[in-house]
């Protein structure tokens, strides 16, 4: 074997294809966040088909129709925003495809991980002002603030999927 093939075999194995796992690795990550990505998966077919439902009275719907959540929807309301937060949601993500491809779930097997906290909802409504001006936000406020009390205790229901 030539200097020129070890090269061009040195450069395959510790530049090209690294470069092409992580560039496949990064766009996943990116197209994770997206409402497409969580439809393509038929166990999300009945959440999926409530947030975009016209009648539906649920939080999600809601904010789909009135566009109070422009893109990524779902990547939106459930990636925590703390420090890791963004990755964390993404390896849930990848835990779902694993289980899609792997496991036997069907959609009433769906569940969180963890309790939903209220940062995913204060971190776009408690900045707004028909939030801080409504009487019932404001008595609560230290306990939605420490977590202490879900805003799911009062807005109901999140979603309304149809098994």
């Amino acid at each position: 074997m030539t200097r020129t093939s070890k090269l061009i075999l040195l450069f395959i194995f510790l530049v090209a294809i690294p470069g092409l796992a992580a560039f496949t690795g990064i766009h996943a990550f990116v197209q994770a966040e997206s409402l497409s990505f969580c439809a393509s998966c038929h166990t999300m077919t009945p959440w999926i088909a409530d947030l975009r439902n016209p009648d539906s009275h649920s939080l999600a719907a809601l904010h789909f129709r009135n566009r109070f959540i422009p893109s990524d929807q779902c990547y939106t309301c459930h990636v925590d925003y703390d420090f890791l937060g963004p990755v964390e949601a993404k390896l849930d993500g990848m835990r779902h495809v694993e289980v899609y491809y792997f496991g036997h779930a069907t959609p009433k097997d769906i569940r969180l991980y963890k309790p939903f906290p209220n940062g995913n909802c204060l971190h776009c409504h408690a900045q707004s002002a028909p939030f801080l001006q409504n009487q019932y936000h404001r008595a609560v406020m230290v306990q939605l603030l420490a977590n202490q009390m879900p805003c799911m205790t009062c807005h109901q229901p999140i979603h309304t999927p149809e098994f």
